[in-house]
Order: C-alpha cells, then structure tokens, then sequence
C-alpha cells in the first residue's frame, strides 16, 4: 500500500463570516508578494491569478475581518502601486509563525528521515547510536538565502547520519521557539537576545561560528547627501543624516538580528525613527525582501553584505559604510553569527546530544573549508569568515 503523505495532503483555509472560506495560501501568498512588489497586478501576475481574483480575495478578507489589509497608492513620486498596511504586515507576520509552528508539528509527527549509508562512516560502531537521528535548527536567514545552511547541513548529514532540518526566521523568533522546546538549537546572530538567553537558563552552550558585516545600503542619487560625512563620526552620524532629511528608510521591523542592530544604531544616534521617511516592513521576508523593497523606494536599509553580494540586481543601489570599505569604525558594523544549544534540563525534550554533535562538527575542518570556500568561486571572495574555535 502506498504511504499517504500527510504533509503533502495538509492545507489551511480561513472560514470568514461563517460561510465564506479562502485559500490561506492564496490570501497570504498575495499579501507576501504585494509585500515584495509593491503591485498587486505584479503580485496576481506573479501567482498566475487574474487582477481581478486578487483584489477580490483581498476585499472579502477586508470585510469579514473588519481590518484594511493594502493602501492603494495613485502616481506620486514612487509612481503608484499597493502595500500593506500595518494590519496587513502585522496578519501575515502572524500567519506565517503559526504556518512554522504547524509545519514543525507535522516534521516530528511524520518523523521521516533518509537511510543511512553505514558503508560512508568512518567508525560504524561509534555512528549506529546515531543513524536515522534528525534534528531541528531554527536559523537566522542569512545562511538560509544565501544557501550556506543546506550545504553544511548535507555534509554533517554525509559526515554522520544526522538529519538537520531548518526553520528559516529572524533571530528573535529563532530563540522563541528554542524557549518552546520547538527546535533543538538556534543560529541567530543578536548578541543582546544571545546573552539574555543564556543568563536566563534556555541555553546551555554557545559557540560563534562564523561572521560577514552589516552595511547601510542606499540610493546612488544619495537623498540624504550622506557623501560629505566624514567617516570618522561613524555610522550614527549617517543615521542622523537620514533622519534629518527625512530620506525614505525601510526597517525589517521583526527582531531579527539585522533589526535589532538598526534600533541599536538609532538609540547610539539619539533618534527615534518614525514618520513618512520611515517604513517598518514586518511582512517582507529575510534582507533580500527589504533590500529589493528599498531599491523600490529609493530608500536607504542595513542589510548584511553576503545578501548585498547575492542580489541579483543592485542597479540604482550602494554601500555607503560597511567594514570593508573601511567607512565604519572599527567593530562598528561586526555581524556574528552563533549557534546556541538549548539547555535539555530547561527544554527536556531536546535531542542535546545531537545538538552538542553538529556544534562540534561545525568547528572541525570539513565545516571550516565549506564556511571559507562558500562564495569564492561565484564571487571572487567567500561571502562568510570562519571565527570558530576548536
């Protein structure tokens, strides 16, 4: 008999007003992509749906939830278009943590993993306690879009047996679901939340993996005139700069790691951003998702340099401090990433021994020469640096 696949099999909808029920998957597969194009008819184009069906998906959603989910923005200086209200950023957000959560019930539930090739490892008697063994990694983004995790993953799976799935997701909601015993460990890179984590006893282990930089990117038409600072004042002089003139900015908004350095930055600046020229954009997805919108708007962002590299169109865009281009303060824009085991007295359900495998594995030379090597070939320079101690 066939298996069923119960993943495959498993979709949401919404029941509104007691009768009507919409896809969840195209409701918020549309708001995901006004979120990125700023056009629903690029958003229905995009879906294969007609202009029509998507706005009328977006109207009974509207009207049963009492809640307006997309501005309509008619000519003006950006040349019209649609986005997504507070509501519709806030509802999308929401959906899409439940939507991980559901997926992650539903991994342990199924619980399948590929065979294990006994005839690759090194010491078979040492591997079989470990064979068909998964875990569960809640990862920044980063490593994620740039396709650094699935490589490192596949080999720890070649090295020993062990299954790593990953949850893509900032930072700040990585380290929730560790709290919730949803993941086994977490690659986050927000030192603040990192350092709360373990004083508070979630964590038991942390170990910094690897590093690029953040870097502020912005218009090369320079809105903010943000040419004629000096660097030596260092970035939150830059922020300043932006605020004063009002330039468009658009913030990630989600607590991931690369917002919590922006609301970091802006506290050291002594500025509190808001207004027209500031945009908080939950409902895009990762650096690249902001990085693309704020090419859109002609907008400023810090984004990490890897995401940058990878963009498959900067055109209009620039990097106006990062570390290498020796226009931020030593330090200034540094963007560790660290993997940190959750504590199995705290969490007990855990898989801690796995966990403490992968972290050993990740600091041992097949790992190093994987973090060196990623990007070199494509780009002419890795797009990570290995920081790990043995």
């Amino acid at each position: 008999m066939m298996e069923k696949d119960l993943i495959g099999d498993f979709k949401v909808s919404l029941e509104l007003e007691g009768e009507k029920r919409i896809s969840c998957d195209d409701l918020f597969n549309l708001l995901e992509n006004i979120a990125k194009y700023g056009s629903i008819s690029r958003a229905a184009t995009e879906m294969g749906i007609s202009y029509r069906y998507a706005w009328g998906i977006v109207g009974v959603a509207e009207k049963a939830l009492a809640l307006t989910l997309v501005h309509r923005q008619v000519g003006g200086f950006e040349g019209g278009g649609t986005s997504l209200s507070k509501e519709g950023s806030k509802l999308l957000e929401q959906y899409k943590s439940f939507k991980q959560e559901v997926d992650l019930q539903l991994e342990h539930f199924s619980n399948r993993t590929p065979p294990c090739k006994a005839s690759s490892f090194a010491d078979e008697t040492a591997e079989v306690a470990f064979a068909g063994q998964h875990l569960l990694l809640a990862s920044t983004m980063e490593p994620v879009e740039t396709g650094l995790l699935d490589i490192l993953e596949e080999a720890f799976f070649q090295s020993t047996g062990i299954l790593v799935r990953h949850i893509a997701l900032g930072s700040g909601r990585a380290l929730e679901l560790a709290k919730k015993g949803r993941v086994d460990m977490a690659l986050t890179h927000a030192p603040a939340l990192e350092e709360k984590f373990m004083r508070e006893g979630w964590g038991i282990s942390i170990f910094s993996v690897m590093s690029n930089d953040f870097v502020l990117i912005g218009p090369e038409v320079d809105t903010a005139g943000l040419k004629r600072l000096d660097y030596a004042n260092g970035v939150k002089e830059v922020f300043r700069c932006i605020a004063a003139a009002a330039a468009p900015f658009v913030s990630r908004g989600d607590r991931s790691g690369t917002h919590l350095k922006e609301l970091q930055i802006w506290e050291e600046a002594g500025v509190t951003p808001g207004g027209d020229w500031y945009s908080v954009s939950s409902g895009i997805a990762g650096n690249m998702g902001v990085l693309r919108l704020a090419q859109r708007k002609i907008a400023y962002a810090l984004v990490d340099r890897a995401t940058f590299i990878l963009s498959r169109s900067t055109d209009g865009m620039k990097i106006y401090r990062g570390n290498e281009e020796g226009t931020a303060l030593q330090g200034e824009l540094g963007n560790v990433f660290s993997l940190v085991l959750v504590n199995p007295q705290r969490v007990q359900t855990v898989n801690f021994e796995g966990a403490l495998r992968f972290a050993r594995w990740i600091r041992e030379a097949q790992a190093i020469r994987i973090i060196e090597g990623f990007g070199r070939e494509s780009y002419g320079r890795p797009l990570f640096i290995n920081v790990s101690e043995p």
